[in-house]
């Protein structure tokens, strides 16, 4: 009877052991270390790009126009940004999100530059917003899309389970209405369109920039870029980016804001006629402020950029440009990599199910000399050195931005795959080589904004 009782034990074991093990097998896999420059995937977006170069022209002098409309939806709605929130509604508004849209035409080709008060540029609004270009006459490409990626603004837009943990449950009726407002804040910014000049400036403000990732205060990027606009009636506008995340304001909170990128905007707006925020390369970037999480903190560090912003605005070399040009790179993706533990991860069929699965792309927007590179991700400012190198030397500026309208995590230097640290673990969707990777392509495209006639 004892033998019998233990045999009917380990067959009820096995029965419960084995589906286990066979949905381990289906589920994990083991980490692929296959350099990226040998992959199929690299070679093949690299050939790509013969297909996708950019659409550059050199016709009349450029016309610059821009607007602003607000997209915030009435509380009660989700928040977005943190995952430990569950997508928590707002109770009230401390600001309201925009879209801030400059127009560009050289009366051969147009071109827009969208800046949204959001923590992403949600896929589910690029193809909502995909569909409402080609209704108003645009190609999808010609809208260089970006976000001020503020941890508290507005959610809804998220359709799989970790978009419901980021951005609280899915609205499509609020995603269609934010990309029916971009399309009207398009027309708006080229009706208003005036020929213009153009400069690219910069200053530095390493006292507001920490890195995050493992404290190397040295490795950071504490330069902020802009782009200075000056119509002919003499209205000015800036574009403005910096690579400090946009997480002054806590999890805790409901309420939404812009968080440091609206106090920087609202400030700059003070001293000139327009203004607009543009996350730059902020994965391994953390912003430095002195009086806690709260809202002083906020307006403190807003007018701390704008202070040192402000007085470069004058030197800034102006002149009238000729050329635009713009490009949308499909990106070709290797299996996602979501790690556990150091050498496996979940198999690319779970991971689409929390995440879903959407087209990443580099987008790219010329502005005579100057060159906006757009990620499709939380990019590292880490990689900026090697980019502004390759654009220098092609006599031209640079300027990344993230969060283009795809999404892949966050991209850092291969060197840092083995942290104990939340952005390469839990945020590292594409294994050792993601960051290096973009970075490679980045570099193309820059030349082909060199090489295209």
């Amino acid at each position: 009877m004892k033998k019998r009782s233990i045999y009917r034990i380990l067959r009820k074991a096995l029965y419960f052991l084995l589906p286990l093990l066979l949905l381990l097998a289906c589920a994990i896999r083991r980490n692929d270390a296959t350099p990226f420059a040998e992959t199929v995937y690299y070679k093949e977006t690299v050939n790509s790009l013969q297909q996708h170069r950019p659409i550059i022209s050199e016709a009349d002098t450029l016309q610059v126009g821009w607007a602003k409309i607000s997209i915030t939806p009435p509380p009660p709605f989700p928040l977005a940004g943190y995952g430990k929130r569950l997508g928590k509604a707002y109770t009230e508004v401390h600001d309201s999100a925009y879209v801030r849209t400059f127009a560009f035409n050289n009366g051969k080709q147009e071109a827009y530059l969208v800046a949204l008060d959001l923590l992403i540029t949600p896929m589910t609004l690029t193809k909502a917003l995909e569909a409402a270009s080609i209704k108003a006459g645009l190609k999808p490409e010609q809208l260089y899309l970006s976000a001020t990626h503020t941890h508290t603004s507005f959610g809804g837009w998220g359709e799989n389970l970790m978009g419901w943990v980021m951005a609280g449950k899915y609205s499509q009726e609020q995603v269609n209405s934010t990309a029916d407002q971009i399309i009207q804040s398009i027309k708006l910014a080229k009706a208003n369109a005036q020929t213009a000049k153009v400069g690219y400036g910069k200053a530095i403000a390493g006292h507001l920039v920490g890195n995050r990732l493992n404290g190397e205060e040295a490795v950071r990027d504490t330069t902020v870029r802009f782009i200075k606009f000056e119509q002919a009636d003499g209205d000015v506008a800036v574009l403005a980016t910096f690579s400090a995340h946009a997480t002054v304001l806590p999890s805790k909170q409901q309420i939404l804001s812009r968080d440091y990128p609206g106090a920087l905007v609202t400030a700059l707006e003070k001293q000139v006629d327009f203004a607009a925020f543009s996350a730059g390369a902020v994965a391994s970037h953390r912003p430095v402020y002195q009086h806690g999480d709260t809202f002083i903190s906020v307006d403190s560090m807003g007018n701390q950029l704008a202070r040192v912003i402000l007085p470069e605005l004058p030197k800034v070399s102006m002149d009238y440009s000729y050329k635009l040009g713009y490009n949308r790179l499909p990106l070709l993706l290797p299996d996602p990599e979501w790690r556990i533990g150091d050498n496996y991860h979940l198999a690319p069929w779970l991971f689409y199910n929390l995440f879903g699965k959407y087209p990443s792309f580099v987008t790219s927007l010329q502005i005579g000399d100057i060159i906006l590179a757009g990620a499709p991700a939380d990019y590292s400012g880490e990689f900026l050195p090697q980019l502004e190198q390759q654009a220098s030397q092609q006599n031209q500026k640079l300027i990344v931005t993230g969060f283009n309208g795809g999404y892949m995590g966050y991209l850092l230097p291969s060197r840092h795959y083995n942290l104990d640290a939340y952005e390469a673990r839990g945020m590292n969707f594409y294994g050792r080589w993601g960051g290096d990777y973009l970075t490679a392509i980045f570099k193309k495209v820059i030349q082909a904004h060199q090489n295209n006639k």
